[in-house]
């Protein structure tokens, strides 16, 4: 009997959710710290590179890479030592990476803010020298989570990138005054909150980890791995090179706009973090497992449920943020250095990358579905074609719509990516489209996003951004909840396996 999807899916989201409330505590903090200005456009610049690397070796591409080959490797009884060989290599590999990004710090940096003045600039290399040892300590973090995940336990992997955020906020307001630069508060909780990671999922990997071996010669297992890791690199740094680009061009625009553009991607990512994230690492080990069925049987049934999973919780989510983005920007970063003028641009910002929020969720979802039957290089293709369709829309739009611009075109190409993966997806097998909660989910949140911003625009505007919240908040469910009861939605997922 197949452990229900919805479970899995519901523990990973408990522990993504906890994390991703302190990521929002951490924006809220240097926000009222640093606001949008030309510090913190030089952390996100100086951190770039080691995120990117965190999507390519962490969560994303080693995950993906490393699952199937040990789910495969359990059925034949040697997982524990397929997972004690990876950690040997890894713990050889990444000190180098790690000692050969700080080094090249002064090379790329350059390159992703040609726009900063020299002082900028210079503050930008110095952080990314600091900083580059958090990819070897989140690679490791995330090989332990892909260990847990595969063994049914998702909740304390999930929560585990908590830790990083938590330690920024406490950087931010108690370091800040004591640190020279004061930015640098930022990236030394980074790094602390990165070894914590690792540290508290170390006792759950005993039984499940077997005694280091030497990590060469490679064994068969780790160059199946490689041969695995080569095409899901490439398609994690499609969508990483959309955000270079992004932020190449605002480093032109006006001092704090790179950080505006960072801090409505957190707001946008919210949800995707919670459910788009949570469907996937729930829905990837299930479809390793059934792999072998291809668009049929349980491969295509974990298929049909991600999405319509997916797309029930995302959908509230996306109108919400529409209807009642800006209160919610002025509530949680509209105090200290942060503007009401930064508010506007912020949500603007926002408002245009919502429209990619269901098309990036979908592709979280598709994505893993291709690496489970073993056709990693279909994401990196259709990936490449949405990124040619961002650089041009970003090289139109930025000089009319500047950050808005920016972030529309990210959204279009969030959609080109998702309906290419869709549609090679149906060419596979099709019937796996759940159209029923689809078609409710989508006219319920209609409904609701509809009612919030009405209720908001002429009966809740005069009060105070946290009054407009709670009670946009508390309107918004009810109407969702209470359309997707009439229109069938409560049922179908009910009877997700």
């Amino acid at each position: 009997m197949p452990r229900p999807l919805t479970g899995d899916v519901l523990r990973a989201a408990l522990g993504t959710g906890f994390s991703r409330v302190f990521g929002l505590g951490r924006d809220i903090a240097v926000a009222h710290v640093f606001g949008a200005t030309a510090s913190y456009d030089a952390y996100l610049v100086a951190f770039f590179v080691p995120n990117l690397l965190r999507g390519l070796l962490g969560e994303g591409g080693l995950a993906a890479a490393f699952l199937p080959v040990y789910g495969q490797a359990q059925a034949e009884g040697r997982g524990r030592a397929v997972a004690a060989h990876t950690f040997s290599v890894l713990l050889v590999i990444l000190p180098i990476l790690c000692a050969l990004g700080a080094w090249a710090a002064p090379l790329y940096i350059p390159l992703l803010a040609a726009g900063f003045p020299q002082e900028q600039l210079t503050l930008a290399i110095t952080l990314g020298r600091w900083m580059f040892p958090f990819i070897g300590l989140v690679s490791l973090a995330a090989l332990a989570s892909g260990i847990l995940n595969a063994g049914g336990r998702f909740f304390l992997p999930a929560l585990a990138p908590a830790l990083p955020n938590l330690a920024m906020i406490l950087g931010a307001l108690l370091l800040t005054p004591i640190a020279r630069p004061p930015i640098s508060a930022l990236a030394f909780g980074l790094l602390i909150g990165a070894a914590g990671m690792l540290i508290v999922q170390l006792p759950l990997l005993r039984g499940e980890v077997g005694r280091l071996p030497r990590p060469w010669p490679p064994s068969a297992e780790i160059r199946q791995m490689g041969r695995r890791l080569l095409p899901v690199l490439g398609g994690v740094a499609m969508a990483e090179i959309n955000i270079l680009v992004d932020t190449r061009l605002a480093s032109y625009l006006a001092e704090g706009a790179i950080a505006t553009l960072q801090y409505a991607m957190r707001l946008f990512q919210l949800p995707i973090g919670i459910v788009a994230v949570s469907v996937a690492v729930a829905a990837l080990p299930r479809f390793a497992r059934n792999a072998a069925h291809g668009l049929t049987g349980p491969f295509r049934d974990a298929l049909s449920e991600g999405v319509g999973l997916s797309t029930v919780l995302i959908l509230p989510a996306m109108a919400g943020l529409l209807a009642l983005g800006r209160p919610i920007i002025a509530l949680l970063f509209e105090h200290g250095a942060f503007t009401a003028e930064d508010t506007a641009r912020t949500y603007a910002a926002l408002a245009a990358y919502l429209s990619g929020l269901w098309a990036y969720t979908l592709v979280y979802l598709f994505s893993r579905a291709f690496y489970g039957l073993g056709r990693p290089g279909i994401p990196v293709l259709t990936g490449a074609v949405a990124v040619l369709v961002n650089i041009g829309l970003d090289l139109w739009w930025v000089g009319p719509w500047g950050t808005f611009g920016l972030a529309l075109a990210t959204g279009v190409a969030g959609w080109v990516n998702a309906l290419a993966q869709g549609w090679l997806l149906w060419r596979r097998g099709t019937g796996w489209v759940p159209l029923r909660p689809v078609l409710g989910a989508a006219a319920a949140a209609a409904l609701m996003g509809l009612a919030v911003a009405a209720a908001d625009r002429f009966l809740l505007a005069p009060l105070p951004p946290s009054a407009r919240v709670a009670t946009g908040v508390a309107l918004g469910i009810g109407v969702f909840v209470i359309a997707a009861a009439r229109l069938g939605v409560w049922r179908w997922v009910r009877a997700v396996r």
